[in-house]
């Protein structure tokens, strides 16, 4: 009997866990601007992601997702990129920051630059979770740090062991 009772609570705390962990996805990523409009402008030009919704009157945080035009970008299911604004004195830290996936590497950085970011770290090659692939590192007009990596043909995410 206290056999079947331990089996019965070990299960239903391993379905528990389970149920706690499942659907889990990044849902967005928020960087600060000092100019909310100017840089969801830089992230459109750099990187094509496009204004989906805004809050306030001027705008204090735009909300921003992949898509060849907003009506695609307001039906997709990529996640969101909010442009929040940030106080005046308000610190970077460079710890925080996003990270975009790339199928030309070259061609993201040249058009990062284009829209008006700088250079942090050149492309290179690193190896993460035994994988080979391109990484740079940029800052943007409001001095976030975005790291731009190019995976190999056919890879869609970072291995991890």
């Amino acid at each position: 009997m206290r056999r079947t009772i331990m089996a019965i609570v070990g299960l239903t705390a391993a379905t528990w866990v389970t149920w706690v962990h499942a659907d889990v996805t990044v849902l967005a990523v928020r960087l600060g601007a000092k100019d909310v409009v100017a840089l969801a402008k830089f992230y459109d030009a750099a990187f094509g992601l496009k204004q989906i919704d805004h809050v306030g009157q001027p705008p204090t945080e735009i909300i921003m997702r992949y898509g060849a035009t907003v009506a695609a970008a307001k039906a997709g299911s990529s996640p969101e990129f909010l442009v929040a604004h940030r106080d005046p004195g308000a610190a970077n830290d460079p710890i925080m920051h996003a990270v975009f996936r790339v199928s030309d590497i070259a061609a993201a950085v040249l058009a990062a630059k284009t829209a008006g970011a700088t250079i942090k770290s050149d492309v290179a090659s690193i190896t993460i979770g035994g994988m080979s692939l391109k990484s740079a590192t940029l800052v943007d007009p409001d001095g976030n740090v975005l790291e731009i990596m190019e995976l190999p043909k056919g890879v869609t995410h970072l291995r991890h062991p």
